[in-house]
């Protein structure tokens, strides 16, 4: 009698590694090796950054466009420059006066506007006027080129020289790309961050004179004193309030104490309910906060506030039990960095910016483990959320904090999930 065997036939393994990509991602059961997952990371970073690239190539050479749509081009470099413009001038007193300000930017930038603007406000304290000075001393185009590069090579130096690919993916991602179009200055504010927070241990000094630059954009700057007096870093923190402090004393003998009485005057107003309907209605699409995204999902301002000082309070909390009880390293400032982003309730798609390498970093932690089931699509959701978060807002799902607070969660749990034995850089 004749006896058939039936020869296996293994699965190719392009096909293998689809499933294996398809139970991490449902799951979250490791595959037994993270070189899988981390290699699919690369492939979709890689992709992204592609497209994000020639987008802003696109959009910088004039079209055909692809991905965000705006009908001016740098528009937030165009303030800076206007505001460093009228110092220049001679003419301090239109800065922090809307309708003056919005009239100065007409008249000397009107090739730039299809259409005259009513809302494009000047809203740093006086030293990041200070820093953008000479940006008046160029063209427009000349000085959003070299902002734009200088702070790009002054972030990878300071952040991006420890990790090579960590720094390509977060140079390439949607919110570096969101940076770009409108000409921000989140490339400096992660150099900042990022580097002050690597050399808390080698060198206080120069740790304490990155943070405290970073106080020119004061929402950012603020859960920093929180971490520093929790972790007992005496000497960062007093050099980062000597640094904020030189700044704005040399503000001071620049611009002469009326224009500090104006800014404060603006930040008062900015408070208003007036002013925050007005800024609400012209850049809500773009905003990232609890607070926007209450009232984006119809609630009463009050509970839309309730909530994001809630939201606030939680982030404030997490930054201190993590600094105080914990050995700094990566995980650390990863929930420092997200934390941040929960804190004020005026943030744009753009300050996401600052949270991309520590979703990376929290990322490459849990990968070494079993995952969260759904986390992985978690992470592709979070990359993409600075343009795709544009629209759900616009559509009315305002899911930008929820990635956010997301995150802050996983990062926590990369924190605990660090042993006692391993080294503190990841």
């Amino acid at each position: 009698m004749a006896v058939w065997e039936r020869k296996s036939v293994s699965a190719p393994r392009w096909w293998e590694s689809l499933r294996q990509i398809a139970v991490v991602a449902l799951t979250g059961r490791n595959p037994g090796s993270t070189r899988l997952i981390l290699l699919l990371a690369v492939v979709f970073c890689a992709v992204v950054g592609l497209y994000d690239a020639l987008t802003i190539t696109l959009y910088l050479s004039g079209g055909p466009y692809i991905g965000p749509q705006r009908s001016i081009l740098f528009p937030d470099f165009i303030v800076f420059h206007a505001a460093s413009r009228a110092f220049l001038e001679g003419k301090l007193g239109v800065i922090y006066n809307l309708p003056a300000f919005s009239d100065f930017e007409n008249l000397r930038y009107s090739e730039y506007f299809p259409q005259p603007v009513d809302f494009r406000p000047f809203m740093y304290p006086p030293p990041w006027l200070l820093l953008t000075i000479p940006l008046a001393w160029f063209s427009v185009v000349t000085g959003y080129s070299l902002f734009m590069a200088a702070t790009a090579a002054f972030a990878t130096v300071m952040a991006g020289r420890r990790n090579f690919w960590i720094w390509m993916a977060t140079l390439t991602s949607p919110a570096a790309l969101w940076t770009m179009i409108p000409g921000q200055n989140a490339f400096l504010n992660i150099g900042l961050f990022y580097g002050g927070m690597r050399l808390l241990d080698r060198s206080p000094v120069a740790a304490g004179i990155l943070l405290g630059l970073l106080s020119y954009k004061p929402h950012l700057w603020i859960l920093i004193p929180v971490a520093l007096v929790a972790a007992r870093r005496w000497r960062v923190l007093w050099c980062a309030i000597a640094t904020a402090a030189c700044m704005a004393l040399a503000s001071l003998v620049v611009f002469g104490p009326a224009f500090w009485i104006q800014f404060l005057e603006m930040a008062r107003e900015s408070s208003m309910p007036q002013f925050t309907d007005l800024m609400f209605r012209h850049v809500s699409h773009f905003m990232t906060t609890i607070l926007v995204s209450g009232r984006i999902l119809g609630l009463p301002t009050p509970v839309a506030t309730a909530a994001h000082l809630a939201g606030a309070a939680a982030a404030a909390i997490v930054v201190w039990r993590a600094f105080s009880r914990h050995p700094l390293g990566d995980e650390t400032t990863a929930i420092l960095a997200v934390a941040t982003l929960l804190v004020s309730p005026y943030l744009i798609n753009y300050d996401l910016l600052l949270m991309m390498p520590a979703a990376l970093m929290v990322f490459r932690r849990r990968a070494e483990a079993d995952l969260y089931p759904g986390e992985l699509l978690f992470y592709v959701g979070l990359w993409l959320i600075p343009n795709i978060g544009v629209r759900l807002n616009g559509m009315g799902i305002p899911l930008m904090p929820v990635f956010v607070a997301g995150l802050l969660f996983l990062a926590w749990q990369a924190l605990k999930q660090r042993a006692p034995g391993l080294p503190r850089a990841a």
